[in-house]
């Protein structure tokens, strides 16, 4: 006996008590913001505010959509299970935090798990100073030359693009024709390696894509943990991503990267770029750059670009296919740079400005990731304010949240292009409009995925009409087990052939 003669009072007393103190350890800092006369989110015991999340009922960017429409202050706190966040939503202090003192906030908060050394030296996990180093080397894949250089390759699997739709038409699910394309555009433009993805739908390529991004609740539960309780998915060893995609990868690029070494052929593409630092001895022996540290280049670029590419492509054929007009005058400047440029060119597509205008409204409505997130490595004073940043807090920007503030963008809900006619007319004053991020640690591929993207709406636009079928989701509900923007039932969509003589616009 325990505490008392019944066993059964014993297990029960022990567990009111074990309750008690969990309740007690998770409320300790539950006064850290009203310290500091803050507004913040009222915690629940144990979970604190994320429980919406936790519970699948929002997505991360919803839930913060939520969270920033309901607070009128500059910034506001959260808190994540026991640990304070700082949610910012003043354009001019996420300017600072972003740009301006960007060496104060040089981190994301997501885990960069040391029993995966692939994955903490990906870019987007990799921490200072390391990925800074790496970064500067790995700028040069994106060069207009590089570029240029890319687009026939790209051209190629357009057309190849094209003749699936041809041979599928009627209703085709888009975000999996596009992931396809994407699959190809990556695989043969970074490492010479062509999946056939539209003739093998069960490609190794194509499935590891469909393991990295798959909304699973094992995905869902893993991934919340990296950016939530890093600690909890340390010493669970939790891989953010399964292992077998990790093997087929560093099988596949490792192959790839000692046969561009043996052959000596140059292709200006990112194995190249991996074998001249690889050969650069002073950035081996202080980056150690070796194993691991070598392939996590390419999977970067490979995860990265898949889901990216591949879901604004989708979601931007999605709203054309809701706006007939929209979608007539988009095809009208196609058709007539095509003429122009006696075919899809590099300086052709810099040409199309109502297309950078369809493209850039997409990523306003459907940022890839919905939210920003940094840590600050230094105590930091928000100027004008009394506020301080402590050194470890991490710091949220609610990306999708700014994208739907009527201040910034009128009837927000809308598909409008003609918001971005004039390019440079926002982020005047801060920061608002970021779907590539800002700063330093901004996506270093977006030149990339913009011309996959706009070489994919070139060619299937000059082809196909697209037109919303019965199934095609309006409004698109966005899965809340996926950290990046998703739809719940994917985005199915009827293709038709394009026919110069018929009017399409209703």
């Amino acid at each position: 006996m325990l505490l008392t003669s019944i066993w059964v009072l014993d297990l029960l007393i022990l567990f009111g008590v074990s309750i008690l103190f969990a309740l007690i350890y998770s409320t300790r800092k539950y006064d850290y913001f009203k310290k500091r006369n803050m507004q913040y989110e009222k915690p629940v015991p144990l979970f604190g505010s994320i429980l919406p999340i936790l519970s699948m009922r929002a997505t991360i960017g919803e839930w913060l959509r939520q969270l920033y429409d309901s607070f009128e202050a500059p910034y506001f706190g959260i808190f994540v299970f026991d640990e304070p966040y700082i949610i910012i939503k003043s354009p001019e202090i996420i300017k600072l935090i972003l740009v301006k003192d960007s060496n104060k906030f040089a981190d994301r908060t997501v885990l960069a798990p040391k029993h995966n050394e692939m994955l903490s030296n990906m870019m987007f996990w990799q921490k200072s100073p390391d990925w800074k180093k790496v970064r500067a080397k790995m700028t040069p894949v994106f060069s207009s030359g590089k570029l240029k250089g890319m687009l026939p390759i790209i051209n190629d699997v357009a057309v190849e693009l094209n003749q699936y739709i041809r041979q599928n038409l009627g209703k085709l699910e888009t975000k999996e024709v596009t992931a396809k394309y994407s699959t190809d555009v990556i695989s043969k433009c970074a490492f010479a390696i062509d999946p056939h993805s539209f003739r093998n739908d069960m490609n190794e390529f194509r499935k590891v894509g469909k393991v990295f991004f798959e909304f699973t609740w094992r995905n869902s539960f893993v991934q919340s943990l990296y950016f939530f309780k890093q600690n909890w998915a340390t010493t669970l060893r939790l891989e953010f991503f399964e292992k077998s995609a990790f093997t087929f990868l560093r099988g596949i690029f490792w192959k790839a990267i000692e046969n561009r070494q043996q052959t000596n052929v140059k292709r200006n593409d990112l194995i190249d770029i991996i074998v001249e630092m690889r050969n650069n001895k002073d950035l081996c022996d202080e980056l150690n750059f070796d194993g691991d540290k070598v392939v996590a280049q390419a999977v970067q670029f490979f995860v990265a670009g898949y889901e990216t590419s591949s879901s604004t492509l989708s979601f931007t054929l999605y709203e054309l296919s809701l706006q007939p007009k929209i979608q007539t005058k988009l095809r009208e400047e196609i058709l007539n740079n095509i003429k122009q440029y006696n075919g899809i060119t590099y300086e052709g597509l810099k040409q199309m400005k109502y297309m950078d205008m369809c493209i850039y409204e997409t990523l306003r409505k459907y940022p890839v990731l919905p939210f920003l997130d940094r840590r600050c490595n230094e105590d930091y004073r928000i100027p004008g304010t009394d506020l301080i940043i402590q050194e470890g807090m991490p710091v949220y920007i609610p990306m999708m949240a700014l994208h739907y503030d009527e201040k910034y963008f009128p009837e927000p809900e809308k598909y409008d292009p003609e918001r971005f006619v004039e390019k440079n007319s926002h982020n005047v004053n801060g920061l608002y409009y970021m779907p590539f991020g800002e700063g330093p640690r901004a996506c270093i591929g977006e030149r990339f995925g913009m011309l996959g993207v706009k070489i994919g709406l070139s060619h299937i636009l000059s082809e196909f009409v697209l037109e919303r079928s019965p199934d095609t989701p309006v409004p698109v509900k966005f899965e809340p087990k996926s950290f990046i923007l998703q739809s719940t039932v994917g985005l199915p969509l009827t293709f038709r052939e394009y026919h110069p003589t018929t009017t399409y616009d209703n």
